[in-house]
């Protein structure tokens, strides 16, 4: 709905004459101020939620050139901002990214320069449907303007676009509002650096392996530094964020986009994409209902089969030495082994499986002979265990998929060829292109027929800015967005081989995705949080779990399930036992119970310790067992409202300062507490209750809400507390 709001002298609904411009949702306003021109959100007729800062005729802002070999002077707190309503920069952006290798596509260094300026007042107003089109002047001197597109989304959101006109010699758009007192900024995806972004600069941009900076690689480091792209660095970012002030944000583009939130300016937030047009979504309203709003648009993961939540176990290819009698041996061994010690396991994944007759260009590993694999597939359907394979999105230079074209190219047209984590040469399949999607279903389709229900789908970070794709775009714009692309054809092949084959139940896992309406959460069935170093950091390790875990799953992406021991160990010892009864306990809890394990070292099954070690980790297996109802339960509903099984405790109170700072705990459910250890050799830890009363599991003890606590926790012990008078975990309360 427009409504046009008239000023004493104005006619009557006179939308060219009014003071003010209102675009309304039923259930959320944006109100536009003609001159000078600012924008405003609010629930309905209520008060401002959002605002833009004052327009007070900023001067220009000169960017002198600025560079940053590690966060390409985009995410430095002290890089020029023009804190103005819609602020573009007349100029320069140069972006350099890793070529190839363990980092490839990640960015590299980088360089901006220019002048930037500001939105000034509406020239022009134009019903458009629902919303309304303005025409701004700025304080450009070249006489530039903005176009403005204002339209409600759905019941709870409103959409704005903005583009420049001309758009010639614009590098970036952004926008900037008022921060709130102590407000605090949730979400962007799997972030490691806590649940509160308060004070934080940082972009969103898909990132390949991020380490410990402490570790070699980097320089210097605490623990909780990132190499080589800062802490902010994430597999699977997302910009969309909800605040404390009731409203959620969503950037709504693939570009570069970056978020510079109470960093330099206590009172002041901006966001700027590399891009000649800015688009956001504005949804306001209490904290789960924003969440509703943004996934409703930009995606959830579906409902999972039930055995997708049971026990599983990956066998790993190692990264050096491994032979194909190798791996043979260890997945006999494994057979033997997972009856020998009475592991519970619903899902098994074969890493170095292969297609009989060869891989058909797929750069995948192909370890295991044809007879082996059926063998070990029929052996492991005989005990009711789910055969999982592997997937990414490359393929060898001399397949059939790039002598036909299918897979992204240089300007010129020729297969754009980059390397691999391990240096070995290749192309990306061209997910814009129908015959590369047609080809890519042909191999999911041929996983299934070889009686595989599932895979991990793992890549698709290595995008580079100088790709060309079929349908014009450039790795620019296709970086982020490649992922989505990649989850929807698997998804699309899935949901078509189960309708020809009704009795299948299906599922796969990623590990990179990104925002979009819809962004890859709508498509892929679940996600691991990518190449965890094999210590204890938050960086890298093991607490870096629940901060990545907790900031996706608001987005969407909450099927999430940790690396059962963590995997990079080039730069950090093999995982202990001590870390891996820690990070099973960490995972019985989760939505995903897998056991992965190292790169060089290989699986590192509970019976590579001892024998306590594989009593701790049958019964860990039990308890995610119990626990599976509860979380189908909460994932059933968070496919219809948002609101993930895994909840930060801050959300059920936005206000709490204390709730905020918890990052090492989460709710699974309304009751259920858990606050897994850790830190290395401890035996205690202190345990934040939200507001309530909680007892502990399996005791008599009590906690008041809104408190802190020091809890025992010895090693076989996982702190977990139940909502007094609950019982999440019991067969009744299912």
């Amino acid at each position: 709905m427009l409504v046009a709001v008239p000023s004493a002298s104005a006619a009557p609904g006179s939308s060219t004459e009014s003071d003010r411009i209102v675009v309304e949702a039923p259930r959320a306003r944006a109100v536009v101020e003609r001159s000078p021109f600012r924008l405003s959100f609010s629930e309905s007729a209520g008060r401002p939620v959002l605002r833009e800062v004052p327009n007070r005729a900023p001067a220009p802002l000169t960017t002198p050139s600025t560079a940053d070999p590690i966060a390409p002077g985009l995410d430095n707190p002290s890089t020029p901002t023009l804190y103005a309503p819609l602020s573009f920069l007349v100029g320069t952006e140069s972006l350099q990214q890793y070529d190839g290798g363990i980092f490839g596509g990640n960015l590299m260094s980088g360089e901006r320069s220019g002048v930037q300026y500001a939105a000034k007042r509406v020239l022009s107003a134009e019903r458009t449907g629902r919303g309304v089109r303005l025409t701004l002047s700025t304080t450009d001197p070249s006489g530039r303007t903005l176009k403005v597109d204002l339209a409600p989304l759905g019941c709870c959101a409103i959409s704005v676009r903005v583009s420049a006109h001309p758009s010639t010699g614009v590098a970036t758009i952004g926008d900037s509002f008022l921060a709130g007192r102590g407000e605090g900024f949730f979400g962007f995806g799997g972030r490691h650096l806590g649940l509160d972004q308060r004070g934080k600069v940082f972009s969103s941009f898909v990132n390949e392996e991020n380490i410990d900076g402490t570790t070699g690689w980097g320089s210097g480091g605490d623990g909780t530094s990132l190499y080589p792209n800062g802490p902010p660095a994430a597999y699977y970012p997302l910009g969309e964020f909800v605040s404390s002030r009731r409203y959620g944000f969503l950037l709504d583009q693939p570009q570069l986009g970056r978020f510079k939130l109470a960093a330099d300016r206590a009172n002041r937030w901006n966001v700027s994409a590399s891009a000649r047009r800015l688009r956001y979504v504005v949804a306001p309203g209490r904290a789960a209902k924003t969440i509703g709003t943004l996934t409703s648009l930009s995606g959830r993961q579906p409902v999972p089969p039930r055995w997708a939540l049971g026990p599983m176990m990956d066998r790993l290819v190692k990264n050096f030495g491994e032979t194909e009698e190798d791996y043979e041996a260890n997945l006999r061994a494994d057979m033997r082994d997972l009856r020998r010690y009475r592991i519970p396991i619903r899902a098994y994944r074969i890493e170095g499986w292969g297609f009989p007759g060869g891989n058909h260009g797929l750069a995948i590993h192909t370890f295991t002979s044809a007879a082996l694999q059926a063998e070990v597939v029929k052996t492991l359907r005989r005990r009711h265990i789910h055969p999982l394979a592997y997937l990414r999105p490359w393929v060898e230079p001399d397949s059939s998929a790039v002598q036909q074209g299918l897979v992204a190219t240089h300007a010129d047209g020729t297969p754009y060829l980059t390397t691999s984590t391990t240096g070995r040469a290749i192309a990306l399949l061209d997910f814009t292109k129908p015959a590369a999607v047609r080809y890519w279903k042909r191999q999911v389709r041929q996983i299934f027929d070889l009686g595989f229900d599932g895979f991990m789908q793992d890549f698709g970070e290595e995008v580079l800015f100088g790709m060309r794709f079929h349908d014009g775009q450039t790795g620019v714009t296709m970086h982020n967005r490649y992922l989505t692309l990649y989850a929807k054809a698997t998804r699309e092949e899935i949901d078509r081989y189960q309708r020809r084959h009704p009795k299948r139940r299906l599922w796969f896992f990623t590990r990179a995705g990104y925002t979009g309406r819809p962004g890859t959460p709508a498509y892929e069935g679940g996600n691991f949080p990518g190449d965890e170093t094999t210590d204890w950091t938050r960086s890298s390790g093991l607490a870096s779990s629940t901060p990545d875990m907790l900031n996706r799953a608001i987005g969407g992406a909450y099927g999430f399930g940790t690396d059962i021991g963590g995997y990079f160990d080039l730069t950090t010892p093999p995982t202990t036992k001590e870390l891996f009864i820690r990070w099973a306990e960490w995972a019985a809890l989760s939505p995903v119970f897998r056991l992965h394990g190292a790169g060089p070292t290989g699986t590192h099954a509970p019976w590579t310790f001892d024998s306590q070690t594989v009593r701790i980790y049958r019964r860990l297996s039990k308890l995610h067992l119990r626990a599976a109802p509860l979380i189908m339960r909460l994932w059933s509903r968070a496919e219809a409202t948002g609101v993930p099984p895994t909840r930060p405790l801050w959300l059920t109170d936005p206000s709490d300062r204390r709730a905020r700072g918890a990052d090492q705990e989460w709710l699974l459910g309304p009751d259920l507490l858990v606050a897994p250890v850790i830190s290395e050799g401890a035996t205690s830890r202190r345990v934040y209750f939200p507001a309530g009363c909680w007892q502990e599991s399996g005791g008599r003890k009590r906690y008041r809400g809104r408190s802190s606590a020091r809890v025992e926790a010895p090693l076989a012990k996982l702190p977990m507390f139940r909502r007094c008078g609950s019982h999440p975990l019991s067969a009744s309360h299912r």
